[in-house]
C-alpha cells in the first residue's frame, strides 16, 4: 500500500507525538511532500522547540494535554481556520512499558491507557464532526502487533494497545458509510535510536525501520484504505 507523494500537496494533517521519533519523522516526511501541518505536543513548554524545528509556512504548533477536550476542539479549530480543513489525524504517540503485575510503578496501567488510548480519543473528538460534514477524513492511530502475542511483562502495555485497537474498529464501524475511517498501522517494533539503547541485546531482525512505519501511517491516510481498520506493516 503507497500513495502519490504529490497527492499530499496542500492536505492538512493534525500530527500528534511530535517529539517522539516517529512522530517526528512522519512529521519531516510530510513536510517534504507539501502536507500543511498542525503539531500537537503534551507541554506548553515543548511548543518552543517543536516550533523551532519545524518553523515555516503552513506550520502550527500547539499543546494540549492527553484529556483536554476543550483544548483539542480549539486546537483544531486554529489549525482549519488559519491552514485548511483537516484531512487527516495521524496520532503517533504512545508509551511502553515492561514490568510484572504487582511489581509495576503505582498507576502504570492508567498512564499507559491515558497515553496510548486516551489521548487518541481525546483528539479524535475534535475533528471527527467536521470529517462527517465534509464526508471525507482519516483517523490514524499507532497500534502493536505484540497485541497478537502474550509475551511476559507486558500485561500492562498490552492492555492499553488492546483496548487502542478495539475502540478504532468500533469508531470504524461507527463511521461506516460517513466516507471517514478510523484505522489503526501495527508495526513490530521500530527500530530507533530509543529501542536500541533499551534493548541492545535484542535480535532486531524482527524490527522495522522509521521510514518502513511512516509510510504505512501516510498510506492509511492518503491511500487507498485497506479492508480493515487494523493494518499490519508488512515484513
Amino acid at each position: 500500500m503507497s500513495v502519490n507523494a504529490d497527492s499530499l500537496s496542500g492536505r492538512v494533517v493534525l500530527l500528534a507525538g511530535v517529539t517522539g521519533e516517529l512522530g517526528s519523522h512522519v512529521a519531516r516526511l510530510l513536510r517534504a511532500r507539501g502536507a500543511r501541518l498542525g503539531l500537537l505536543v503534551r507541554k506548553p513548554r515543548q511548543v518552543a522547540e517543536i516550533t523551532q524545528a519545524f518553523a515555516g509556512e503552513g506550520v502550527l504548533v500547539g499543546s494540549v494535554g492527553p484529556q483536554d477536550s476543550e483544548g483539542a476542539a480549539g486546537f483544531a479549530k486554529g489549525v482549519a481556520d488559519s491552514l485548511g480543513p483537516i484531512d487527516a489525524l495521524i496520532a503517533t504517540n504512545g508509551a511502553f512499558a515492561a514490568s510484572t503485575v504487582g511489581k509495576e510503578p503505582s498507576g502504570e496501567l492508567a498512564e499507559l491507557l491515558e497515553a496510548n488510548l486516551l489521548t487518541v480519543a481525546t483528539l479524535a473528538r475534535a475533528v471527527v464532526g467536521p470529517m462527517r460534514r465534509r464526508r471525507t477524513g482519516r483517523i490514524v492511530a499507532v497500534g502493536a502487533a505484540a497485541v497478537e502475542q502474550a509475551s511476559p511483562g507486558l500485561a500492562n502495555y498490552l492492555a492499553a494497545k488492546a483496548a487502542l485497537h478495539r475502540w478504532i474498529v468500533a469508531l470504524d464501524r461507527d463511521l461506516e458509510g460517513s466516507g471517514v475511517r478510523a484505522l489503526a498501522v501495527l508495526p513490530t517494533t521500530i527500530d530507533t535510536a530509543s529501542n536500541r539503547q533499551t534493548m541492545p541485546a535484542a535480535d532486531r531482525r524482527g524490527w522495522q525501520s522509521l521510514d518502513a512505519v511512516s509510510e504505512a501511517l501516510v498510506a492509511c491516510a492518503f491511500g487507498v484504505p485497506p479492508a480493515g481498520p487494523l493494518y499490519r506493516v508488512p515484513a
